[in-house]
């Protein structure tokens, strides 16, 4: 957790926080994700279209 719990908060301010951190961390890993996806499908396709060539010659 990244805020102090020696923070005195309401139970409904830190179940906020907590939520808030959860979103948070679900965007970055979605993104990256995502991310990692769209970087790996170019290459693949061109690993495709190479294997093709070689096959027709």
């Amino acid at each position: 957790m990244v805020f102090s719990k020696n923070v005195n908060l309401r139970p409904g301010e830190q179940y906020a926080i907590d939520a808030i951190q959860q979103q948070l961390l679900s965007a970055i890993l979605g993104f990256g994700v995502a991310t990692l996806a769209l970087g790996l499908t170019p290459s693949l396709s061109m690993a495709q279209s190479q294997q093709q060539q070689q096959q027709e010659q």
